[in-house]
Parts: C-alpha cells; sequence; structure tokens
C-alpha cells in the first residue's frame, strides 16, 4: 500500500533530477560553444546565435528553468496545504 504513494513520487523526483542535470549541462555547453570567451568568440557571436545548437541549448536552458521553477511552486503549494489547514466555519 505504501509502494502506490512512494513510486509516483520517485518518478517526479527522477524527472526534476533529469531537469536539473540536463539544465546544469546545457548552461556550460552553452558557454563553452556559443559564448566563447576570446575576441575571436566575440568576434563570431553573430554566426553562432543563430546557429542550430545554440538554439537548442537555449531552449534547454529556457525551459529548463521554468520547469525547475515550477517544481519549487508546486512543492511550496503542497506543503503549504499540508502545513496549514483551511479552517471553514
Amino acid at each position: 500500500m505504501l509502494c502506490k504513494y512512494i513510486e509516483p513520487f520517485i518518478s517526479l523526483l527522477g524527472i526534476y533530477f533529469l531537469w536539473l542535470t540536463v539544465f546544469y549541462m546545457s548552461s556550460h555547453l552553452h558557454a563553452y560553444f556559443c559564448v566563447p570567451a576570446t575576441l575571436f568568440g566575440f568576434l563570431m557571436t553573430p554566426f553562432l546565435v543563430p546557429a542550430p545548437h545554440c538554439q537548442a541549448l537555449r531552449w534547454v536552458i529556457y525551459n529548463g528553468g521554468n520547469s525547475i521553477m515550477s517544481a519549487w511552486f508546486v512543492l511550496g503549494a503542497w506543503l503549504i496545504s499540508h502545513l496549514r489547514p483551511i479552517n471553514r466555519p
């Protein structure tokens, strides 16, 4: 019976850590491949911004950040709903 409640939690936790890992890796890959910290990297910026791999990494960073932030909102709402009961008249 307890497994019925733990299994979805483990699944959600796995998805959360997957997003964290992908977000972290994408942020570092984007900095390395799309915005090199050199004069040549600065000059290459107009050509790297529209590159497919840079667009894909930006998409992952943006949507990954939103997913992680949403997970915190959901956790906060769940905690508040369980810590402070609603008193009905």
